[in-house]
């Protein structure tokens, strides 16, 4: 999952339908296709192939939503500014929750794709994989990705170019590996013994995978004509992405069998069955590369969006937006890459994973309101028109709710915390009341 700033590194507002497409594709892919497979073939078995594309179907019916309420309003921010428009008075508490979770939404991200890149790399140095060794290789990598902030981030659209790239050509040459070992082997594919046959936590965990959606729509302002260009977007991204994600999940089923339950590097081992240990190798180097890219990159656009909900938006307390010498929002920075240090030391990835698309549900949730309250505002434009709309938006907020009641009571108390603490901050806040 790719968490999208408003700031839109090096995008311009004559983004083409292909550059779209590929902004779009590189924004979606993640470390979840790298590290999940195994999870949700022991949640669901073969289902598991079901469940990832109902999932990326059911995120595309969400997508939409944002994709509606961007042709009507064209600020950067997302979720947060449907929300503060579109609730009266109460909105601006709205606002700032969806903000503030949007924020919390970065901090889990940061976490769980360090999490994720030290998985893969205790596959490639197993001396990682022991806790005191873990935890210090994640406090120098923290300690790294301050300083980059801090001094700031010259080396990040390098890293950003050469990750991008890296995880789509992993994931092609899986699936080659795949249909080659098909021709040679036949096709076959089994349950696993113990599969737990619980297709609403593999669905819901699922959702992870495609998270990152809100890129195009938070960009929309970016693009040539908008109304058009972003539902087709949207659409033709989630299709390639619900494509690919599926034919590796099939693929990883099909090598590695019911030995994928046991495996905490699928895509790795299944291309390892299939060319030898060299090939899991350079996948393992691949994946470090590309997940450590996409950490690099929400730990800058994280603390920029709390700094900017503080100084442009002023949802947040000044004292959230000081920078330093170098112009980077120093307290912002402490803040979210310290609180993503604690989770990465003391959550496992599979449980961050679960965090994430909770607290994402929460945004949804706010985001398909504000469109039915703003879909017939005289005020604003009328935007892109959707057959069904209200039905479809419905069905989606049903699912939603659906699939938050399989979040456990420790992923409900977190959230709890995180919007009192949100409610006291934004309570506290004298400048917010004009004192």
């Amino acid at each position: 999952m790719r968490k999208p700033s408003g700031r839109h590194r090096g995008t311009n507002k004559t983004l083409s339908f292909a550059s779209v497409i590929l902004l779009g594709i590189n924004g979606i892919i993640g470390s979840g296709i790298f590290l999940l497979p195994g999870t949700l073939y022991q949640e669901a078995g073969l289902g598991s192939v079901s469940a990832i594309v109902l999932a990326g179907l059911s995120t595309t019916l969400i997508a939409l939503s944002y994709a509606m309420l961007a042709s009507k309003i064209d600020d950067d921010g997302g979720a947060w500014v449907y929300s503060n428009r579109a609730f009266g008075a109460f909105g601006a508490f709205v606002g700032f929750q969806t903000g503030w979770f949007g924020w919390f939404l970065g901090v889990i991200t940061i976490a769980a794709e360090l999490a994720a890149f030290l998985t893969a790399l205790g596959g490639l140095i197993p001396v990682v994989k022991q806790r005191s060794v873990y935890i210090s290789v994640a406090l120098v990598i923290i300690a790294a990705l301050i300083a980059i902030n801090l001094v700031g981030p010259n080396i990040l659209t390098f890293i950003d170019n050469i990750s991008s790239a890296l995880k789509i050509i992993i994931l092609i040459a899986v699936i080659a590996a795949g249909g080659y070992f098909i021709s040679t082997h036949g096709l076959h594919v089994s349950q696993p013994q113990a599969v737990s046959s619980d297709f609403r936590t593999a669905f819901s965990t699922a959702f992870y995978m495609f998270t990152g959606f809100s890129f195009l729509p938070v960009a929309a302002n970016k693009m040539k004509n908008p109304e058009k260009t972003l539902p087709r977007a949207l659409m033709m991204v989630m299709l390639i992405v619900i494509a690919i994600y599926g034919m590796a999940q099939m693929t990883t089923i099909v090598i590695l069998s019911t030995n994928l339950t046991a495996e905490t590097l699928p895509v790795a081992a299944a291309f390892a069955a299939v060319v030898g240990t060299i090939g899991k190798t350079v996948v393992i180097l691949g994946m470090l590369i590309s997940i450590l890219g996409v950490a690099v990159a929400v730990s800058f656009d994280t603390p920029i969006e709390m700094a900017s909900l503080a100084t442009e938006k002023t949802l947040l307390p000044a004292v959230f937006g000081r920078t330093n010498k170098s112009g980077a929002p120093f307290v912002a920075i402490w803040l979210t890459i310290g609180i993503a240090a604690m989770l990465v030391v003391s959550g496992s990835y599979l449980f961050l994973v679960n965090l994430i698309v909770f607290s994402a549900f929460l945004q949804y949730i706010t985001t398909i309101l504000a469109w039915f309250k703003l879909r017939h505002d005289p005020t604003l434009p009328a935007g892109i028109h959707l057959p069904m709309a209200p039905l479809l938006m419905g069905f989606a907020l049903l699912l939603i709710g659906y699939l938050m009641t399989s979040a456990t009571w420790l992923t409900w108390l977190i959230a709890v915390i995180v919007a009192l603490i949100g409610s006291v901050i934004y309570a506290t806040d004298t400048r917010r009341r004009g004192e």
